[in-house]
């Protein structure tokens, strides 16, 4: 019978065996309140995840019948002598946890850094994913009904005026000053035609690539009417977030022709410019404006930093 060779060990390789051995043995230890054999059904018959101060109920509309999933985040803290500065989301069951989580961790900053225990407010619907594009459109969009299911931003701003904000203020101390809305793409549609036509709900507005192209550029040719009569506003102070990505703007080379096409079509960079640019030309010191293009970012990808933007305003000091 032949035998194999044997394997010549240095003092260096049996260190490093033995080193192995003692990682394999930590590996291999069960956990002292679990048992390797039930760590798996453990894990997976745990709880689900939940963010501390946070809970969330599904709100029939008295008025229309429609029900909205209503995410609260409440900070740790007790409200600030102004009250609770308050930033409500929209599609919010896919941007609440982001935003809850992150305005939670403002509250671990050093004292001299910390703002103000900041609320949020998610505004969703009653679905387990993260979208409801049918009801986002119909939600988002303002009338007239441009396409099936669609023109129903009065409805929803309705909602949050007579049935949400009031259900918020008598269960917590609000400040007035400090309401922000943000919203991504429709979502940001929506928040410049609250600017423009019922911006007593809210003092500031967040919008991430904003779909200001809808219906021939309807939220344009609006805001264009409301700077004609004064820009009026039941706010003292307005403030106006823009953020739109540098990848939105149409390329001179393109490889996918339906993407140039579409980018050609929408616009939505040069909607942004332009709206930015007819906001600050009326130089009201009540008004400001913040427009960035966010630089190697599609539509999709701006939905992230921006949402960090619109924090850090939500956290402002009253102006």
């Amino acid at each position: 019978m032949t035998q194999l060779p044997r394997a010549r060990l240095s003092r260096r390789g049996l260190l490093g065996l033995g080193s192995a051995s003692l990682l394999l043995s930590a590996c291999a230890a069960p956990d002292m309140n679990t048992s390797a054999a039930s760590a798996p059904n453990a894990l997976r018959d745990a709880p689900p995840v939940q963010i501390p101060g946070s809970r969330q109920l599904d709100m029939r509309d008295a008025a229309s019948g429609r029900v909205w999933r209503v995410f609260v985040q409440v900070p740790d803290a007790p409200a600030p002598a102004g009250g609770y500065p308050v930033l409500y989301l929209l599609d919010a069951n896919a941007s609440f946890v982001t935003a809850a989580q992150l305005a939670r961790n403002t509250g671990n900053r050093p004292a001299g850094l910390r703002k103000d225990p900041l609320m949020v407010v998610g505004i969703g619907y009653p679905i387990d994913g993260s979208m409801d594009q049918i009801a986002r459109k119909r939600d988002y969009t303002p009338p007239p009904v441009m396409e099936e299911g669609s023109g129903g931003a009065e409805v929803f701003l309705d909602f949050i005026e007579c049935q949400l904000q009031p259900a918020l203020r008598s269960a917590w101390t609000i400040d007035p000053a400090r309401q922000t809305l943000f919203g991504h793409s429709l979502g940001g549609l929506l928040a410049i035609h609250a600017l423009t036509t019922r911006n007593q709900l809210f003092s500031r507005y967040a919008a991430a690539s904003p779909s200001l192209w809808w219906n021939g550029a309807q939220a344009l040719g609006t805001a264009e009417k409301w700077i004609a009569s004064g820009a009026p506003t039941t706010q003292p102070n307005i403030i106006v977030q823009l953020r739109v990505g540098s990848r939105e703007r149409t390329k001179r080379k393109e490889s996918d022709p339906a993407r140039a096409a579409k980018a050609a079509e929408r616009r939505m960079n040069e909607h942004v410019e332009t709206l930015a640019e007819r906001l600050s030309a009326l130089q009201r010191p009540q008004l400001e404006v913040d427009s960035q293009e966010l630089s190697g970012l599609d539509h999709g990808s701006t939905l992230a930093p921006a949402l960090i933007d619109a924090i850090a305003l939500a956290q402002r000091e009253a102006m």
